[in-house]
């Protein structure tokens, strides 16, 4: 698993570049998302797991070691999960609201569930998996949350997925860089 990681950086990198942006836009413009309602929310969650999905599809297909079809496993869900939502945004989020809440649970769970399975992998290779176990966490907590509140979940939905995609991004990011560089997280501070 490590070894897919250290090649396919890029696609951490990627995919928390858009995490990052997609979580800005969201707050940056919360009266348009929440004005233009589930449409936007769907077009912008499709957009996001369509991209994520296929980054990951990238990496787990060009990358064939150890557990790689967990990784092959989420990016399949990632990309059905965007597809279904761009299908048809208007149908899709004004006749099922709540469905979009359950796929986005699912997809987080799923991905909670993958990186925490990643992560137990690689902690014998590498000293970067309390990464995989933060973003684990917080896919699993953001999942189950969505998943067994969703009605009083719909008013702060924007929000809790703009930050839960601001931190992904942030945590993708720095372990692009530190799988690429091989450089574990916390360095010791050299005195003298």
């Amino acid at each position: 698993m490590a070894n897919v990681l250290k090649r396919a950086w890029w696609t951490l990198l990627l995919r928390g570049i858009v995490g990052i942006v997609f979580a800005l836009l969201i707050l940056m413009y919360p009266g348009i998302t929440l004005a233009t309602g589930a449409i936007s929310f769907t077009i912008l969650f499709a957009l996001y797991a369509l991209i994520d999905g296929i980054g990951t599809l990238a990496a787990a297909i060009t990358h064939r070691q150890g557990q790689w079809f967990l990784l092959l496993i989420f990016g399949a869900i990632s990309v059905v999960a965007g597809l279904a939502a761009l299908a048809n945004p208007l149908l899709f989020s004004a006749i099922t609201i709540q469905l979009i809440i359950y796929i986005i649970a699912f997809r987080a769970i799923a991905g909670g569930i993958v990186e925490l399975i990643s992560a137990w992998q690689l902690r014998q290779e590498s000293h970067h998996e309390w990464l995989l176990v933060m973003n684990g966490l917080f896919a699993l907590l953001f999942g189950f949350i969505l998943f067994f509140r969703p009605i009083l979940v719909l008013e702060v939905l924007i929000t809790v997925t703009a930050l839960y995609l601001l931190m992904a991004g942030v945590l993708q990011i720095v372990l692009a860089f530190r799988m690429r560089t091989g450089r574990p997280i916390l360095q010791s501070v050299q005195t003298g």
